[in-house]
């Protein structure tokens, strides 16, 4: 996730909603952050550039309007699919608040169709097998899966 707020604002904003979405510090290594279920998960804020290609963050500059100061790593810390749900609301509430953007990697290339769709309901930008949206396009799909 990409903000163009730093990382001082940012992560105080990711942690709320860490312990909105019910996760709670692992007291032994405080890194890591656990959900009810068990699955741990963590987080890092660093520079933009750190593993954002240059023209990349140009992309999303260009359609946010403005120049990306932060990047907020957020993961899960073991491969499993139940907890990724968790992962997208948590950074959908975090790009909201903080003007974000969220990068969202595809298995297989996305279609075109649903491209359309994200872009539809916010900004998309497209960058090999990988989006980013904003706050909208991320809200869009959750809204859809809960009707």
């Amino acid at each position: 996730m990409l903000s163009p707020r730093a990382a001082e604002c940012v992560e105080p904003v990711l942690l709320e909603e860490m312990a909105a979405e019910g996760l709670v510090r692992y007291e032994p290594d405080p890194d890591y952050w656990l959900s009810a279920e068990g699955l741990p998960y963590g987080y890092d804020c660093q520079a933009p550039d750190f593993e954002v290609g240059v023209d990349e963050l140009e992309l999303i500059a260009q359609a946010a309007g403005g120049v990306m100061r932060c990047d907020i790593v957020l993961h899960i810390l073991v491969s499993d699919l139940a907890g990724r749900p968790a992962l997208a609301r948590i950074a959908e509430r975090v790009a909201r608040r903080t003007d974000g953007w969220v990068f969202v990697e595809f298995h297989t290339p996305p279609s075109a169709v649903l491209l359309e769709y994200l872009a539809s309901a916010g900004r998309c930008v497209r960058v090999d097998d990988a989006v980013y949206l904003d706050a909208a396009a991320m809200t869009e799909p959750f809204r859809a899966s809960r009707r």
